[in-house]
């Protein structure tokens, strides 16, 4: 009767040995599970070429996203271009500077649009209010400069920014 005993209790503290070991390792693995990473990105500028410099019937709007990550920054311009001479039709103005000005800041609009979109559609939350200053730039520094982010004062700037959950 004894062998009977030692062989029942030794499977019994199997058993509890086997679950114990089982219930820690899955605990472990759904605390990693749970915790939270975040990734970031940023629109860091909306800009279009100097008006009074471009005069071409295409006014170009850009606006650049900044994907931050630990080895600095990775960038991706949005590109609009708008037809100035529909832009003109429709609204039925005459050319002049200001018209020109107006429709240089609206492509930059529209290129800041495309730029949320795009984010939103890769499942990037904005944090906080857009608060974006559009700017102009000259078309031959824009031409000279890889990274365009030396073309920008950024001391009144504000950058919208974007986070989502990191993807493993």
């Amino acid at each position: 009767m004894k062998p009977v005993k030692f062989v029942f209790l030794a499977v019994c503290l199997s058993l509890i040995g086997c679950f114990g070991y089982l219930s820690l390792n899955l605990t472990g693995s759904a605390q990693k599970a749970v915790r939270t990473q975040w990734e970031y990105a940023a629109i860091t500028s909306a800009y279009s070429f100097n008006p009074a410099k471009d005069k071409l019937n295409k006014i170009y709007g850009m606006a650049e996203i900044c994907y931050l990550q630990s080895s600095g920054c990775r960038r991706l311009e949005i590109k609009y271009d708008l037809d100035y001479g529909l832009y003109l039709q429709e609204r039925a103005l005459q050319e002049s500077f200001q018209t020109r000005k107006d429709a240089s800041l609206k492509a930059s609009e529209i290129a800041f649009q495309k730029a949320v979109v795009q984010l939103g559609s890769e499942g990037w939350e904005i944090v906080g209010e857009p608060d974006l200053k559009y700017e102009f730039v000259n078309i031959d520094e824009y031409n000279r400069f890889d990274d365009k982010s030396v073309l920008f004062d950024r001391e009144n700037t504000k950058a919208v920014y974007f986070k989502r959950f990191k993807t493993q």
